[in-house]
């Protein structure tokens, strides 16, 4: 009975270190998703600068997004899992964007679905203002 009790306690003991170094491990991750992103869209031969206000809160993704084509949108089941990104834009005035990309250095790369087409895109963070 003794015996039996110890090991219970030592199992529970041994369950409370692992889950206490996984969240130091989640505390010590940086989010480098959140901020202010400017983005390029390249449609055809062109390129369709847009901003992203992005927000990461686990692995989902929030935030919105504007471009004078589209006009302000928001971001729709967005997530940011084992390093990929994905989320829609979803707009008043224009067809949903879905989008999917990495961070890639400093930048955010990805591919971008709407209207019938696949393209790229790509944003680099705003620096923070003083």
């Amino acid at each position: 009975m003794q015996l039996r009790m110890f090991v219970s306690l030592i199992l529970i003991v041994l369950a409370l270190a692992g889950a206490s170094r996984v969240a130091v491990r989640a505390a010590q991750t940086p989010d480098l998703i959140s901020g202010d992103w400017d983005a390029l869209f390249k449609v055809g031969e062109h390129t369709s600068p847009a901003s992203f206000k992005l927000k990461l809160d686990g692995d989902k993704v929030t935030g919105t997004a504007e471009s004078a084509h589209t006009g302000p949108g928001t971001i729709r089941d967005g997530s940011w899992i084992g390093g990929k990104l994905s989320f829609t834009l979803d707009f008043k005035t224009h067809e949903s964007i879905a989008i999917t990309g990495k961070l890639q250095e400093t930048k955010l790369v990805g591919e971008f679905t709407t209207e019938g087409f696949t393209s790229t895109w790509e944003a680099t963070k705003k620096k923070p203002q003083q």
